[in-house]
């Protein structure tokens, strides 16, 4: 019988493994994390507030501007003053971000594919099954810290 530490170390070391796959099979793919979940934010909300930007990646506002000056100089975002707050800016995608973020999704969509092959169509409904469980809970234990 395996025991639960065993079960969640080896989830641990599976998400490493994933990573370290990707990043081999797929290179400039795989952007930075938040590069990669800052493009595909955009690319499914529109154009956005660097703060509203921010809390979608559960970020600092700091942070946030770090990162989008990086994709400006890839020539993957835009910023523009928000007419309705001079103070503020709104962040969208350029022609290139648009392309970038479906190529991502695409090898993504196709690493997720991959990822499960060796698994049965039951083996593949169990594991969801368990995850979704576990993510509950971890949803319950957030609204009860709120």
């Amino acid at each position: 019988m395996v025991s639960e530490q065993e079960i969640v170390e080896r989830l641990f070391e599976v998400y490493k493994l994933n990573r370290r796959y990707a990043e081999q099979k797929y290179g400039r793919f795989m952007p930075g994390r938040g590069q990669f979940n800052c493009l595909l934010v955009l690319d499914e909300k529109g154009t956005l507030t660097q703060k509203d930007l921010a809390a979608y990646l559960a970020i600092r506002s700091t942070s946030t501007g770090e990162l989008l000056k990086k994709l400006a100089e890839k020539g993957l975002i835009q910023k523009e003053v928000d007419p309705k707050d001079k103070r503020s800016h709104l962040i969208s995608l350029t022609e290139a971000g648009k392309e970038e973020a479906q190529r991502m999704k695409e090898k993504r969509s196709q690493a997720h594919q991959e990822m499960l092959t060796y698994l049965t169509a039951e083996e593949k409904q169990a594991f969801g099954q368990a995850l979704a469980k576990i993510e509950q809970f971890y949803l319950e234990k957030e609204a009860d810290v709120d």
